[in-house]
């Protein structure tokens, strides 16, 4: 994060009575999901313009139609974030019991925020076995695990998906973005804040748009 990110944290932090600003490896808190803990990375807030520049590029109209998920929540930064936009619902799930639970207090107590989604929910959970809200997504990931967790939620997501649903996939430092080129249907922006990236529910039977998500995929992959 850089300079300006962590001061806008600080900030961020005072503004609202949160503590969110820290930096540490989940390996640190102590768990005994140890299976899970060995595919996480580690525990950094999203920078604020990062996020706000990410959302940004989903439109007003599917933000009210979709549930936001930030996957590996942390501390809370991105729900709380997030509440300020007309979202239908709110969801974090966070691996760590110790994360979980700032995060539950900084839900309780964050103020001055120009609160626009009060339907905010926090679950600790591995989130390869948690259930994903049905209906469209705004899903949110700041690098929180490796290649093998991405893949096994991707499929998860779009798995519990209907015919109607969409999923946005939201992706600040894309480290493994040449997974998600594995499901993408549309890149909707690719920049320095991350990727915006719209998934499709298969990478089976695609036809008849097969060959636009096979270029797009590649194109991903490339950048």
């Amino acid at each position: 994060m850089t300079g300006t990110g962590r001061a806008s944290g600080r900030r961020f932090d005072r503004d609202h009575g949160v503590t969110t600003q820290a930096l540490f490896l989940l390996s640190q808190l102590g768990s005994s999901r140890r299976e899970a803990y060995s595919h996480a990375t580690h525990y950094e807030p999203v920078p604020v313009e990062a996020f706000c520049a990410l959302l940004a590029r989903v439109s007003s109209r599917f933000v009210r139609a979709a549930t936001f998920v930030d996957v590996g929540s942390g501390m809370g930064r991105g729900v709380l974030l997030a509440s300020e936009y007309p979202f239908k619902q709110i969801a974090g799930i966070e691996l760590s019991p110790a994360l979980h639970a700032i995060a539950s207090a900084n839900l309780a107590v964050a103020h001055s925020l120009q609160t626009q989604c009060r339907d905010v929910r926090l679950r600790c959970a591995d989130a390869r076995r948690t259930r994903f809200p049905k209906g469209n997504l705004v899903v949110f990931l700041f690098n929180p695990f490796d290649e093998v967790v991405v893949r096994a939620v991707l499929e998860r997501i779009l798995a519990s998906r209907s015919e109607r649903d969409e999923v946005l996939l939201l992706y600040h430092v894309p480290v493994h973005r040449d997974v998600v080129a594995e499901y993408a249907g549309e890149i909707i922006a690719d920049t320095a804040d991350g990727i915006v990236v719209r998934l499709t529910r298969s990478r089976e039977g695609r036809d008849p748009s097969a060959s636009r998500c096979s270029a797009v995929s590649r194109s991903l992959r490339n950048r």
